[in-house]
């Protein structure tokens, strides 16, 4: 195997364990978003005071700052490794998806309302 091809390889394993890894923190943003819901809702519909489970939301709060926290650390990790990948020979390797533009995505769509 060339030394591209290896090096081509390499970065696309990466690649796909970080993109992995990314989505399953957004997955742990979006749960504990619906867990607090769900908190707030069970609360409300057993007729309890806002004061009763408090220690529960302050226990979820922490949870959701430490994955938002988690978060953050993963855009450090990408600042790293292109450090890494612009100071070695893997700056030369291209995959379609790691180099993301500052620009957004077009949306072919615009919002619409559901009812």
């Amino acid at each position: 195997m060339k030394r591209s091809e290896q090096a081509a390889t390499v970065v696309a394993r990466l690649a796909t364990d970080l993109f992995q890894a990314e989505a399953s923190q957004d997955e742990a943003v979006s749960r504990l978003g619906r867990l607090a819901q769900s908190l707030t809702h069970s609360r409300r519909e057993a007729g309890l005071s806002s004061t009763v489970g408090q220690p529960a939301f302050d226990a979820l709060a922490e949870a959701i700052t430490a994955q938002v926290t988690a978060q953050r650390a993963m855009v450090a990790l990408h600042e790293a490794l292109a450090d890494v990948k612009r100071n070695t020979s893997f700056r030369n390797v291209r995959m379609g998806g790691l180099e993301k533009s500052g620009d957004p995505l077009p949306r072919p769509n615009g919002l619409a309302l559901v009812s």
